[in-house]
């Protein structure tokens, strides 16, 4: 009787612990879930207020430049309007970007455009990218008044008629630049 009455102490002291670890690997794993949802919420809180606080309107309305004289201190000499694109062939892009849309439009048709509605966006230090399924843009600032070079990533995007410049400033600005028309040329 001393064996059996042993032998059940044994079996009911392995049974309470083996059960009270099991509960604490339960709690463990629910309270690990929790916090994985937590960090999930609180990511994708972080990444809409991150959206919200990007101010496109520096990004609006990007007309092309180009380097005129690279050795220039003042960025309004330094660069100038693509003569070639905007006076002769008439054929740049200029990239319109909201919350909504992310367009690029031909710089003398605006009824040649191809616009974006499934993009997303993010910026990074001086750099914003937008993030089409097929390519991103990324547009770099690289002086200190709002000059942007971009770089494409992905596949390049091919349209007629218009042609994809390296360099980009706000359309409000080109009135600063020292060659910020055609002149007299007449086409």
């Amino acid at each position: 009787m001393n064996n059996r009455f042993l032998i059940c102490v044994v079996f009911i002291t392995l049974a309470f612990s083996c059960n009270k670890n099991n509960k604490e690997t339960i709690e463990n794993s629910t309270a690990n879930s929790e916090n994985k949802n937590e960090l999930k919420s609180a990511e994708k809180l972080t990444t809409e207020i991150e959206k919200q606080s990007i101010n496109l309107s520096e990004y609006s309305n990007l007309t092309p430049i180009e380097i005129k004289d690279s050795k220039q201190k003042d960025v309004f000499k330094k660069y100038g309007i693509e003569f070639g694109g905007v006076c002769y062939s008439c054929d740049l892009a200029i990239f319109k970007i909201n919350k909504k849309s992310f367009d690029i439009v031909e710089l003398c048709d605006e009824k040649n455009f191809h616009s974006y509605k499934d993009f997303s966006y993010q910026k990074t230090g001086n750099s914003l990218k937008i993030i089409t399924p097929e390519s991103t843009f990324i547009f770099t600032k690289v002086e200190n008044e709002p000059i942007y070079k971009l770089k494409i990533e992905g596949q390049k995007p091919e349209f007629k008629n218009m042609r994809i410049s390296e360099f980009y400033t706000q359309e409000s600005l080109i009135e600063k630049f020292e060659e910020h028309d055609c002149g007299d040329f007449q086409g």
